[in-house]
């Protein structure tokens, strides 16, 4: 009786790793962190009814919370250099270079299409879903305190 006690101890516990086990491997593995210099690229490729028309493409990323405290006046925007061409029919591929004074935090993707007549929006997580992207910039800037005199004479 009390091997059958232990037998189902042991079961349980072994039932228990194994849940947990599953978990952890189910956890996809989070994107390394990008840095300024870092060039982010993405393939974005048209399809439908005037996919074919989309003759260039414009993109940005956009910080998705405040920018730091301690990074004062960093950017909270940065783009494609320009409008891109087709890389092949009704796909561009994007390159953006991450600026120096890029602040640290996540980052979402937006874009503008410009076809022979008229254009379109598009972003992340309404048009389309990628992983938004994590930057870490170890540049900081914190303004320092002020004095002012009164006017001197």
């Amino acid at each position: 009786m009390k091997l059958i006690h232990t037998t189902r101890n042991v079961l349980r516990i072994a039932l228990v790793i194994l849940s947990t086990l599953s978990l952890v491997q189910a956890q996809e593995a989070k994107p390394l962190p990008r840095h300024p210099g870092d060039v982010i690229k993405y393939r974005i490729t048209f399809d439908g009814p005037n996919a074919d028309k989309i003759k260039m493409v414009y993109a940005r990323m956009n910080i998705t919370a405040q920018i730091p405290k301690d990074q004062a006046g960093f950017t909270s925007q940065f783009n494609t250099a320009g409008q891109i061409q087709p890389s092949s029919p009704k796909t561009f591929d994007i390159e953006m270079k991450i600026p120096d004074n890029t602040a640290t935090g996540e980052w979402r993707l937006h874009f503008t299409a410009t076809a022979t007549e008229g254009s379109a929006e598009y972003e992340d997580g309404q048009e389309f879903n990628v992983p938004n992207v994590q930057v870490d910039n170890p540049r900081t800037f914190t303004p320092p305190a002020v004095k002012v005199a009164p006017p001197l004479p």
